[in-house]
């Protein structure tokens, strides 16, 4: 049964009120409640006035119609009754000043409706009946109009506009926003999509960073050649097989974010126990500088810190790493202190993380947007803004919280990480505009 009354059911509450039945005895014909029927007849009872009323006898709904003897007061030459006495006619009840409408006192007494009364083809007097094809057009109308416009007042709706607005234009999003804000919004973030597609916030769709335009796919440039002995012992099954034995091993995904073809280029790693990701600004897109990249950590951190940080890293066949030896090799003391391995080819989906973590960073810089005149302290802002973003995934808590936890506050430190506060945090190219 539903929670609701359907046609059927109003039709049996009718029904049974002209027969005077009780509540009690038209609930249990229905199969509910009796507060149940007395809400629904109280609730879309219909007010009949006396001046609509059609009956045998007068419409006169004055309380002294028995008692009156005013004569001719409509001036009326087509009311045939003004001769003898106005009660017998009603047309006075709109403009006698003594007139005083009676009101039946069985209104206030259940059943509070005249549908069962003896009297009512008689009674001239106002009523209330309850009649099923009103009462179910009643109930369609109130359910429709719940489900439109809003249920803010309107200054509650400025001050959601001047929490939310702001955050969004930054490029948060509205499930991190309602997060950390959750003491200040009293709506769900499903609540402020609508308010956001229903145009009442500053904030519109084109803020919100899955609405995206595609641009048209370049072609790739002439193909590097790679001496592919450098992934013997590191294919993805190499890597499956080492993880299965040791699935407590930490692995960092490896990738290159590109600007103009041609121009400068990250180099990206992310952690993947706790998604955050640091980025290197590289010349050119070579193996040189990825080695260039892994000496200046070396610089930083000791070597039980760099071991703990990149036992096992991931990445794809591009050209840029196809020196793995020194990459994984302190070159200085010739102590090999991690293990790299290669996705399958044509297979991103296998260092996801690392590949959704870079819609964060093209948010800032756009896909196409040159890195040319970007420096390596503009990487660390732009990455510390990105790595203090709580993540729906981890109950709103940002990577670079978790990583703290892990690795200490001294290795954070080194790695020039910074945790930016929730209201400040900037995902859109003003980030690196204002910076610059």
């Amino acid at each position: 049964m539903g929670k609701h009354l359907d046609f059927d059911a109003r039709l049996e509450i009718e029904k049974g009120l002209k027969a005077g039945e009780s509540f009690s005895e038209i609930a249990e014909t229905i199969g509910r409640n009796k507060t149940t029927v007395y809400r629904e007849v109280i609730g879309r009872r219909k007010y009949v006035n006396h001046r609509e009323i059609t009956t045998i006898q007068t419409k006169n709904a004055c309380v002294y119609r028995y008692k009156c003897d005013i004569k001719e007061l409509c001036k009326s030459p087509t009311c045939f009754k003004r001769n003898k006495n106005c009660r017998l006619c009603g047309n006075c009840n709109g403009f006698c000043s003594k007139f005083e409408e009676e009101v039946c006192p069985k209104h206030a007494l259940p059943p509070f409706v005249c549908n069962g009364c003896e009297k009512k083809p008689r009674c001239s007097l106002s009523k209330w009946v309850y009649e099923a094809k009103v009462a179910e057009a009643a109930y369609k109308k109130t359910l429709s109009s719940s489900r439109e416009g809003i249920s803010l007042a309107e200054e509650e709706l400025e001050r959601l506009n001047e929490i939310v607005s702001p955050l969004i234009k930054k490029g948060q999003s509205v499930r991190f926003i309602c997060s950390h804000k959750s003491n200040e919004l009293n709506v769900s973030d499903k609540t402020i999509y609508k308010y956001i597609s229903g145009g009442l916030l500053d904030a519109d769709k084109f803020d919100l960073k899955r609405t995206l335009q595609r641009k048209e796919r370049k072609k790739a440039g002439p193909p590097v050649m790679v001496d592919r002995k450098c992934r013997s012992g590191r294919l993805y099954s190499d890597y499956t097989a080492l993880i299965t034995e040791k699935p407590d091993t930490a692995v960092v995904e490896m990738d290159t974010v590109e600007g103009v073809r041609g121009g400068k280029v990250m180099l990206t790693l992310l952690f993947r126990n706790c998604n955050l990701q640091i980025a290197f600004l590289r010349d050119a897109n070579d193996s040189l500088s990825v080695t260039n990249a892994f000496i200046g950590l070396r610089s930083v951190l000791t070597a039980d810190e760099f071991s703990s940080l990149f036992p096992v890293i991931l990445t794809d066949r591009g050209s840029e790493f196809s020196s793995p030896l020194e990459i994984e090799t302190d070159l200085e003391t010739g102590e090999i202190q991690s293990e790299l391995f290669y996705c399958d080819p044509q297979n991103s989906s296998q260092k996801a993380f690392c590949e959704r973590n870079h819609e964060f960073i093209r948010y800032v810089i756009p896909k196409g947007d040159s890195l040319n005149e970007l420096t390596q302290a503009d990487m660390v802002l732009m990455m510390n803004h990105i790595n203090s973003y709580g993540r729906e995934k981890f109950n709103f808590k940002s990577p670079l919280e978790i990583f703290t936890s892990i690795y200490g506050p001294e290795i954070v430190k080194k790695l020039g990480l910074k945790l930016i506060p929730p209201e400040e945090i900037n995902l859109t190219p003003e980030l690196l505009k204002k910076k610059n």
